[in-house]
């Protein structure tokens, strides 16, 4: 049985990291991530319409269903863009470094 390097190739490229599922509804913001140390840049992709708030900023950004955003920061929180009260958007991020 061939043993399996400590060392993989891609471990220097910068491979995205599953870091979790978005489940939100349009009447509440979803805290999806608050990290403890300094800002990371993570990818967000929308499977539906999102609207999501980085750091607290004022002024949110809206990610169309199907598309991705990078985002720099240590608290990110998503509702729903679209829809009704009972409309739950879905989605996924990744830490990219």
């Amino acid at each position: 049985m061939a043993k399996q390097p400590h060392n993989v190739p891609a471990d220097g490229v910068g491979i995205q990291v599953p870091a979790g599922r978005i489940a939100a509804g349009r009447t509440r913001w979803q805290t999806v991530l608050v990290a403890r140390d300094k800002p990371m840049v993570y990818r967000l992709h929308a499977t539906d319409s999102l609207v999501v708030e980085v750091d607290g900023a004022a002024r949110p950004i809206r990610v169309e269903a199907g598309a991705s955003v990078d985002v720099l920061a240590k608290r990110i929180r998503v509702k729903a863009a679209t829809g009704g009260a009972a409309h739950i958007a879905h989605g996924w991020y990744v830490l990219i470094s």
